[in-house]
């Protein structure tokens, strides 16, 4: 971890000819700092927080630089909890380098991550909320963006705050049932500490539960187009995509290597692949496609395997027997959903499988169906964001920890291990949830969460 003592300073708008660019000072002695080089320091070093000033910005030198609008925020009532102050300028790189360049003569260049990590220390928020502060940045669909904001405002972390204080309140009832039997004072009512920690249980797997779809929601849902040759997956990948991504022709076998792209199903973030079809190969350059068609479909979340609607149009089939006469290998049909592509081609009075899903990229409203049986088969609803939801591996994992030492004090509870038996475990739980809200952490958890951050955030 940095000297958190020091003035920080980083570009907090992307490099490039803009109409503005702002660079973030934060650390004590900030405005004073920026003073020294503003045509109004004066007033700058009086200005309250949440004030603007508008002057010159000077070099060491004394040579004008750039006319600078100037924020003050004054400790505690910043992003980072410090004296923080942010310069905005015109958006030429060189105004903002020469600007950079001044205040690096006295301070030091931000770290990635450091003004949230800043934030973090000084109790602005705890660790799953800074988390979710990259999370907000880097979320490529709309429903990506709510989970993350609902983390950043605190939902997630109040929730788990208020299992911590349960966990902690039923520990301690364990720990006062010990005074008392050392005592020969009345036992507390066991039965209905049992029950508690049974509800703790379910409260916590519950949220646990939510992780899968969360996790899915933020790095998002990969789905995986396979099937024959020219049954209509480059189609489909491009009117899912809304523009034309993958090369179309009536010739088999034109794609070779997969394509892979990210878009947005209903505010939901997917990372779809197109893949080589699936037959005989007939190339060394085919085969090593379709091998790579295989190893996505493993990787992916759902597989739509492609079948054209008019060939099974008379076929006395249904969808699991459609299954497995796929080429998906059977350790895969679980998550395999079958489409019947080019529903426009079918004749009017073409006899349908109820329960199929019907697309078509040339009718309007055509892949409707198919979008909600994706919906539907991977458990995503608007509802799931209306709770609170883990989005990350790391606090699933931490989550995990939680349940399994909450089960070891259930068993410990029914096999009469004793209650100091129960109090530890119930320590270990607690010590997991801690770990989420960043009360229990090391330097160098907090390197490798604030180092994935871009500097000047």
């Amino acid at each position: 971890m940095s000297n958190v003592g020091e003035i920080i300073c980083a570009p907090i708008t992307p490099n490039g000819f803009s109409a503005i660019s702002v660079i973030r000072l934060s650390g004590k002695g900030c405005i004073e700092l920026v003073a020294k080089h503003f045509s109004q320091s004066r007033k700058l070093l009086a200005l309250s927080s949440h004030r603007l000033i508008f002057g010159t910005f000077y070099s060491e030198s004394g040579e004008a630089i750039d006319e600078v609008l100037i924020s003050v925020f004054r400790e505690p009532n910043s992003y980072t909890g410090e004296d923080c102050l942010e310069i905005s300028c015109h958006g030429n790189p060189n105004l903002v380098y020469n600007i950079i360049q001044t205040l690096l003569l006295s301070c030091r260049m931000a770290k990635p991550g450091e003004f949230t990590l800043r934030a973090f220390l000084n109790g602005k928020m705890d660790l799953s909320q800074a988390e979710a502060v990259n999370d907000l940045i880097q979320a490529q669909a709309s429903k990506a963006e709510k989970a993350a904001l609902m983390q950043l405002k605190g939902k997630l972390s109040n929730y788990l705050q208020e299992l911590l204080n349960r966990i902690t309140e039923l520990r301690i009832r364990f720990e006062l049932a010990i005074d008392f039997a050392d005592q020969d004072l009345p036992m507390p009512d066991i039965n209905l500490m049992k029950q508690e920690l049974m509800d703790i249980i379910k409260t916590a797997e519950e949220l646990k539960s939510t992780g899968e779809q969360g996790i899915k929601i933020r790095e998002g849902i990969k789905i995986c187009l396979t099937g024959a040759p020219n049954v209509g997956k480059s189609s489909l990948f491009n009117a899912l995509l809304q523009h034309n991504r993958a090369i179309v022709t009536p010739h088999p076998g034109t794609t070779r290597d997969y394509l892979e792209e990210c878009l947005s199903l209903n505010g939901f973030p997917i990372v779809i692949y197109d893949t080589a079809g699936l037959r005989e190969a007939k190339d060394d350059i085919e085969k090593e496609g379709i091998a790579k068609s295989y190893e996505l479909m493993q990787r992916a979340d759902l597989i739509l395997y492609l079948v054209e609607a008019k060939q099974i149009a008379n076929l006395e089939l249904e969808l699991p027997e459609l299954i497995k006469l796929s080429t998906i290998p059977p350790e895969l049909q679980s998550k395999t959903l079958i489409v019947f592509s080019k529903a426009d081609l079918m004749e009017e009075n073409s006899p349908k499988i109820s329960s199929g899903i019907y697309c078509s990229v040339k009718k309007e409203n055509g892949l409707q169906a198919l979008t909600k049986a994706i919906l539907n088969r991977l458990m995503l609803s608007d509802e799931l964001l209306t709770k609170p939801i883990i989005i990350n591996n790391r606090h699933l994992a931490a989550l995990s920890k939680c349940i399994n030492s909450l089960h070891q004090a259930d068993l410990s509870l029914k096999e009469n291990l004793g209650f100091e038996f129960i109090a530890f475990e119930l320590i270990s739980a607690s010590n997991a949830l801690e770990e989420i809200l960043g009360i229990i952490t090391t330097d160098d958890l907090l390197d490798k969460i604030f180092s994935e951050f871009c500097i000047g955030k």
